[in-house]
């Protein structure tokens, strides 16, 4: 008890500082992104066609008219699919004038067990329950989360945000996240402007740690190693690629294509 004591004592200046480093949750200069949908293709380990996700951003929703809202669906495909089954559908609405998260839901299909997660953000707190359920017997496990921290942004709404910010080269940005049931804080760095992919982009580095949401202590996320995000240099400044190195190996995420909603 006096050992676990003392580590909490030497953790309290840590907590204080990534505490103190986060980004204020107000959005940036950049215009808002108009109505768009964008696809991407996805890769593993050099296989091209491991999967696709669209993205579709700001799209009119009659059963949520006073939301902004956001929808992600696709997953794994092909040979990629039979040896590692993802397949994702999620929902982000968020409040158009902040773009701040108001509800979240995710459903991941991994084959052998259907994980659905709701989140949702009232005020200093995000409260998220996961219900996991084995496909072949239909047996539930459900786990609630709650998180009392602000600002805590989803995954749409860390996006936005980002893409919203002037992004000087070197900027750093620190944003707690919580892309299902569990905190993160991401670290980003601008690293500065390149060509890629025949594009004028923005080169980011991307970090996570996973928060404990009761002490708010950092720790590791020995799940994802390093990420590379490009973002477009212009009005869009939309993803372009991203490459991490993660625990099933190397991922890279492409844009193919976008069109106006």
């Amino acid at each position: 008890m006096k050992v676990a004591a003392l580590i909490l004592i030497l953790s309290l200046p840590a907590l204080a500082d990534w505490k103190a480093e986060v980004t204020p949750a107000k959005l940036g200069p950049q215009p808002k992104l108009v109505p768009q949908a964008f696809e991407y293709r996805l890769s593993w380990k050099g296989m091209v066609d491991a999967g696709k996700l669209t993205f579709t951003f700001g799209q009119a929703d009659p059963k949520f008219p006073s939301d902004y809202v956001s929808r992600v669906n696709g997953g794994s495909t092909g040979v990629a699919s039979k040896l590692y089954k993802n397949d994702l559908s999620l929902i982000s609405r968020l409040d158009p004038a902040t773009l701040r998260p108001r509800a979240f839901v995710g459903v991941q299909n991994e084959g052998k067990e259907i994980v659905t997660t709701r989140s949702s953000w009232a005020g200093t707190q995000v409260s998220s329950q996961q219900v996991t359920k084995v496909a072949k017997t239909g047996a539930e496990t459900k786990i609630d989360t709650t998180f009392v921290f602000t600002p805590v942004h989803d995954v749409v709404s860390a996006m936005l945000h980002v893409r919203s910010q002037k992004l000087d080269n070197g900027d750093t940005l620190t944003m707690p996240i919580m892309p299902f049931n569990k905190p993160y804080l991401m670290r980003i760095e601008v690293l500065g402007r390149e060509k890629f992919a025949d594009r004028d982009t923005i080169k980011l580095s991307v970090a996570l740690q996973k928060i404990e949401p009761k002490t708010k202590a950092l720790l590791p996320y020995k799940k994802m190693k390093s990420t590379t995000l490009w973002l477009s240099d212009d009005a869009n400044r939309i993803p372009v690629e991203l490459r991490s190195e993660v625990f099933i190996g190397d991922v890279r995420m492409t844009l193919a294509g976008a069109r106006k909603l």
